[in-house]
């Protein structure tokens, strides 16, 4: 015996126990949405289950549809999910896909902005390298408009400037640091629009698109200080920029994109032919000190200079402890006291050496400044290991020094970089090793001057070893040259994209505003 069971339009028979159930059917809606996107159909009549058989015939309603699904994405999952009803698996896939429904949205603009983009785009290998004399910097200016937009000019500029900090000539202890600009260069050139000479009243018109300039620019056979950045001591930049100018009602609106800060490193060739910097230096004690009637003799040598920058230098050096004969008399009594002062430790610092010029109320006014850049403790040569400190009055090593990579010489109108080696010995009573606190420590300092270059000697030839260095690259004071900005330079050239779907701007915003 069967019941019969009505349920709104649909009609259910109980069969019997042990009979096969028929299969339940279902409603054509319910096998295109889930149970959250059934929410939109209440409010907006937006589908017919019978529209769905031909997906052509559907397209107004289905962009009704996804206008809905954009203002109310926490109730729907995605956009691909409203295109047409997935096929079973094994069934064939229909020719018709959501993507393709919905193509006519694509061509709305992403962005109701003017001017979405104007930005400087320099290569990464150009923007990372380090640049030198006679080299090629190359790069281009990138503008997008939306709208026909009236404009004046697109200015490429090219600055090199350099800033020191000098105290003023007073006898305050704490007198402030005056900042002194001095520019080597200032170079412009019009990329696109009128030339600078035409002034402000001439205008041109950008088209909606994305416009691409490319320029390049030429480094003269000069040397330029170095790019340098030294807190309450001085700063060499080269920074190159692209200014938009636009006519306005009153005044003139002008976009600038990002400054981007170049590096530059000037040629240093060897002055001489590379020998050997012997060293014979006697270091007297500080009058103030325990140690005071004790000197200390260097002696030794650094092979091969001048050094490259990077390279390593050989040397070999000696230190001992004596009776200073400046301080004593000879009939003095701490001569044996002498012999009881031991040199502990022996180090070697490379050091830096700044000195700014700078012109300060009619007066010419200098200041130098060191700065230690790398150290390295010499190990003894004596027979025993490496962690236990010397305990004798001689100190002798040899070895190699590795010297910094980015050691650069340089002498512009208001800076000059120079290198020296500060030699460091600390000397100590051996009676006053037990007792901690009865220690006495004195440090004896010489300083020894270092040449450094960035050709190596090996790759220059011995004739222009004999010529004045600034014959072959002169300081820029020295010179009249200065850089020249060119449209266009290498395999770039310019290039115009109308404002469209294809656009490369069009597609990166609005890959930007989906993801948000």
């Amino acid at each position: 015996m069967s019941a019969t069971i009505s349920n709104d339009d649909t009609v259910f028979t109980r069969e019997p126990a042990g009979s096969q159930p028929p299969a339940l059917p279902q409603r054509p809606h319910q096998q295109l949405y889930s149970p959250q996107q059934q929410l939109c159909s209440p409010q907006r009549q937006l589908y017919q289950p019978q529209q769905w058989t031909d997906p052509s015939q559907s397209m107004s309603s289905l962009s009704a549809g996804l206008d809905f699904a954009d203002s109310h994405q926490s109730l729907l999952p995605r956009r691909e999910s409203l295109g047409a009803p997935r096929a079973e698996s094994g069934a064939p896939q229909t020719e018709f896909s959501a993507r393709e429904m919905v193509s006519t949205a694509d061509d709305r603009p992403p962005t109701t902005e003017r001017i979405p983009e104007f930005v400087l785009d320099i290569p990464a290998g150009v923007r990372c390298a380090t640049h030198h004399p006679g080299g090629t910097i190359v790069g281009s200016v990138v503008v997008t408009v939306t709208k026909p937009t009236k404009a004046t000019r697109i200015r490429l500029t090219f600055l090199g400037q350099q800033r020191v900090y000098v105290r003023e000539p007073t006898q305050a202890p704490l007198t402030p640091h005056t900042n002194v600009d001095h520019t080597m260069f200032d170079k412009q050139l019009v990329l696109w629009g009128r030339a600078l000479s035409d002034g402000d009243a001439a205008q041109d018109t950008l088209l909606p698109g994305t416009l691409r300039v490319p320029f390049s620019i030429r480094m003269p056979r000069v040397n330029y200080p170095a790019t340098l950045k030294r807190d309450k001591v001085g700063r060499i930049r080269y920074l190159v920029w692209a200014t938009l100018e636009r006519p306005g009602t009153f005044v003139d609106h002008t976009l600038t994109t990002h400054k981007e800060e170049l590096c530059f490193e000037p040629t240093v060739y060897p002055q001489r032919v590379p020998e050997a910097l012997h060293i014979g230096h006697t270091i007297s004690g500080k009058p103030d000190s325990t140690t005071a009637h004790v000197a200390v003799e260097v002696t030794g040598c650094i092979l091969h200079m001048p050094a490259v920058a990077g390279d390593r230098v050989m040397y070999q050096l000696e230190a001992r402890t004596r009776l200073d004969h400046n301080r004593a008399d000879a009939d003095d009594t701490r001569q044996t006291d002498a012999v009881q002062c031991i040199i502990r430790f022996m180090r070697v610092y490379v050091v830096e050496r700044l000195r700014a010029r700078a012109l300060i109320r009619g007066r010419e006014q200098m200041q130098t400044t060191r700065t230690d850049i790398h150290a390295v403790t010499l190990v003894s040569d004596a027979s025993k290991p490496p962690r236990i400190s010397n305990s004798t009055n001689i100190y002798s090593s040899s070895g190699y020094l590795r010297l910094p990579l980015d050691m650069c010489p340089f002498d512009s109108k208001q800076l000059k970089r120079m290198y020296e080696l500060r030699v460091e010995c600390d000397v100590v009573d051996k009676s006053s090793l037990l007792d901690k606190v009865t220690r006495h420590k004195s440090t004896y300092a010489m300083r020894l001057p270092l040449d450094v270059c960035t050709v190596a000697p090996d790759d220059c030839d011995p004739l222009l070893m004999q010529v004045e260095p600034d014959s072959l690259l002169p300081p820029h004071h020295k010179a009249a040259s200065e850089p020249a900005l060119l449209v266009g330079g290498w395999e770039l050239e310019q290039s115009f994209v109308k404002w469209d779907k294809f656009n490369p701007t069009w597609v990166e915003l609005a890959r930007k505003r989906s993801a948000d």
